[in-house]
């Protein structure tokens, strides 16, 4: 692994339930090196954001987690952190791809209008501090076909029709990681926050979103230092946590 820190150490898993369950059991039990990846050929448990399910299909996927100490990140800046990954993501993505990736807020991996990947951030505060952070990450690899309850999912395959070989992207995704991660190190956070704003899906356009029953057309302008995503609509400024708005696919 031609990196510093982030997948020196691997544990390679052939079947679980979640990466990031297998993950905080190890901080339970000892402190793993920082960097520590898990990774996962079966995944049958998989959670994104707010308990939401992540299928998929066994040996096909990227399906792992990494443990981090980002002890110099105030709690009320961990929104940076979800930043640097999904930037880190996209990059990966589109290095693979050739082809233009977006993060649909807050850090859900897009090719077009279909989902590609997601991340789920499982942070520990100790004090005003993150004291560790088991960061999920599940990105489609070669998977051919997906449960038709699934409202837009695409992988890598079918974008390419190529098939990838999972270790040699471990390798490529981990060494995006830690370059986005030292930018957090060096606190770079006007970095971090213009390349997020303009990486974000349907940045600056206009489109629907649905707030309830409501549906609201306006623009995204950009995300809050809280992580709320801002969006021009009705003539004024809104701010939304996650699942207050959705976008209309």
């Amino acid at each position: 692994m031609d990196t510093l820190f982030i997948g020196k150490n691997i544990v390679a898993l052939e079947s679980v339930d979640s990466t990031n369950n297998y993950a905080k059991e190890l901080l339970a039990k000892e402190k793993p090196m920082e960097g520590t990846i898990v990774l996962a050929r079966e995944q049958h448990s998989g959670r994104g954001q707010m308990g939401n399910a992540w299928q998929t299909e066994a040996g096909k996927n990227l399906t792992l987690s990494v443990i981090i100490y980002p002890d110099f990140l105030d709690a009320d800046k961990q929104f940076y952190l979800n930043m640097a990954i999904s930037l880190a993501v996209k990059d990966f993505c589109e290095s693979v791809l050739n082809d233009e990736i977006k993060i649909k807020w807050p850090n859900d991996i897009y090719h077009r209008d279909n989902k590609l990947g997601g991340i789920l951030i499982e942070n520990t505060i100790s004090g005003n501090r993150i004291s560790s952070s088991v960061v999920g990450i599940g990105i489609n690899v070669n998977q051919k076909e997906f449960d038709t309850s699934l409202p837009n999912p695409i992988s890598l395959f079918q974008i390419s029709n190529a098939e990838y070989k999972i270790e040699s992207l471990v390798e490529l995704l981990a060494s995006f990681i830690e370059k986005y991660y030292l930018q957090l190190r060096q606190l770079h956070f006007n970095f971090l926050d213009k390349a997020y704003t303009v990486a974000l899906f349907r940045y600056q356009q206009t489109h629907e979103f649905k707030k309830g029953e409501q549906i609201l057309r306006g623009e995204i302008n950009g995300v809050a230092k809280d992580g709320k995503l801002i969006l021009h609509a009705n003539g004024k400024e809104m701010r939304f946590g996650f699942k207050e708005v959705e976008f209309v696919l």
